[in-house]
């Protein structure tokens, strides 16, 4: 049974694949400034401004690990995988132990729809650092869109143990219960972070299909009037139900079959 998906809104999974580690370190020409108000649109989400910055920097300086590592992690807000994947080759080349690199890459990966392959590179990101609980919410994410959400939810329980107020972790932990039809438990991590600072649509809208996975449709209809006109709202509401009404396989495969589904960088992984 294939499904019409409503909005790019959606439900989506959060990937903080590459935070916090690019932009570190400075080279002492021109590019320096360059690389400073690339990361600064970036972060900001600009990315018409902060790609070409990357490039220029990179035609000074091609060796600027920041730079691949700034062009990637935009490449991949831009929903340009195969790009982004380039660049964090690139850098592995030259650092295999780069673990920004390594989970940008497997972030890429799933979002070209290869989770097999994603999980991988999630593994020995995980296996250089037991404690990187961006790589254990990669990972998770791979394990998700192969249809294993138990498998998917220990390892997102590994990184709240690290990381317990991460609202990717907590968002995708909420969308993966929600998925395997265990609502309370996904209405419980999804519930406190929907108002917070951090939260965004994806969350929201990850709360709302849970409270329709639990039968509580009036919650779940309200939770979307956040982000959509009343039309919409209703129009993804029925989405909700009709996936409800699925089994958990034939849900997860429908899911991991619309692009809207697919992971995108939160606001902390930028």
């Amino acid at each position: 049974m294939k499904l019409a998906p409503i909005l790019s809104i959606g439900v989506a999974l959060l990937v903080a694949a590459c935070g916090g580690d690019a932009g570190q370190a400075s080279h002492g020409d021109g590019s320096s400034s360059d690389l400073e108000q690339a990361d600064a649109a970036r972060k900001a989400g600009d990315l018409n401004v902060a790609i070409p910055l990357y490039m220029r920097t990179l035609q000074t300086d091609p060796d600027n690990v920041d730079a691949k590592l700034g062009l990637g992690q935009s490449y991949l807000s831009a929903g340009a995988g195969s790009e982004a994947a380039a660049q964090f080759r690139d850098v592995l080349a030259r650092r295999d132990g780069n673990a920004a690199a390594r989970r940008g890459l497997a972030a890429a990966l799933i979002s070209e729809g290869q989770p097999e392959l994603a999980e991988t590179q999630a593994e020995m990101a995980v296996r250089a650092d037991s404690r990187d609980y961006r790589a254990l919410n990669v990972l998770g994410i791979a394990l998700d869109m192969e249809g294993k959400q138990v498998e998917a939810q220990a390892r997102y329980r590994q990184g709240l143990q690290l990381a317990p107020d991460d609202v990717a972790l907590r968002s995708n932990m909420g969308l993966s219960l929600a998925i395997s039809g265990q609502s309370q438990e996904a209405i419980a991590q999804l519930a406190p972070i929907a108002s917070g600072p951090q939260s965004d649509g994806r969350v929201r809208q990850n709360l709302a299909f849970a409270y329709v996975m639990a039968g509580d449709f009036t919650n779940a209809l309200a939770i979307s009037r956040h982000d959509l006109d009343e039309a919409h709202a209703q129009r993804q509401l029925s989405y909700f139900m009709q996936l409800k009404s699925l089994s958990p396989q034939a849900r997860s495969a429908e899911m991991r079959r619309t692009p809207y589904f697919f992971p995108q960088l939160s606001k902390r992984g930028a």
